[in-house]
């Protein structure tokens, strides 16, 4: 060890500028939509380096399926808080619940008139929206070995190929992306009511 560690001195610049990450408002402000673009990009390099042979598999799926779902979650709770703004409904409730943010984006995408949420679209993200419910509705599946109770996680699955993920992964990332730069576009102050 070439330094003794110091108190309160993990999240600070170092000596190679080019592996200074900028945060809070030397970076951003970022939001949800930005978030969710890096869960997404960690959990593609994540499968990339598992594809390459970097690490073992059954340990990097974990955190490579938690970054995607947390991307979803993220990209969802952002255009809801911006729909939300538009059409001047009360805040959405905060929750880490996926099919609550998704049940939330598909009631507000109604109202408006757009051609950029194509119903066989809508259809594809809820078909996987719907895998992630089945296997992980809370968000704690991939994050932890077992339930509060002590139950183990994953008691009725025992393969998930990366390559598979990755396929639908990309889908719903296009899917949520394009999305949410319309959802962007339609709430900026001097956008018409229809997309």
């Amino acid at each position: 060890m070439s330094q003794p560690y110091l108190r309160n001195s993990l999240f600070r610049p170092g000596p190679k500028s080019n592996l200074n990450a900028c945060v809070g408002d030397n970076g951003g402000p970022y939001d949800f939509s930005a978030y969710a673009q890096g869960f997404f990009e960690g959990g593609f390099q994540i499968i990339n380096s598992i594809k390459d042979g970097k690490w073992t598999i059954d340990l990097l799926i974990y955190p490579a399926t938690f970054s995607f779902r947390h991307g979803i979650e993220l990209y969802l709770k952002h255009m809801v808080q911006l729909l939300s703004n538009k059409v001047g409904v009360a805040k959405h409730k905060n929750t880490h619940t996926i099919k609550d943010d998704w049940i939330a984006f598909a009631s507000l995408i109604s109202k408006f008139d757009s051609k950029n949420f194509i119903q066989h679209e809508l259809a594809i993200a809820q078909d996987i929206i719907d895998d992630f419910l089945e296997i992980d509705p809370t968000g704690q599946v991939f994050r932890y070995p077992e339930d509060l109770k002590g139950n183990p996680h994953l008691k009725n699955i025992s393969i998930i190929n990366v390559e598979v993920l990755d396929d639908g992964m990309q889908t719903l990332y296009d899917l949520l992306r394009d999305w949410s730069d319309s959802v962007e576009i339609l709430c900026e102050p001097q956008a018409s009511e229809s997309i």
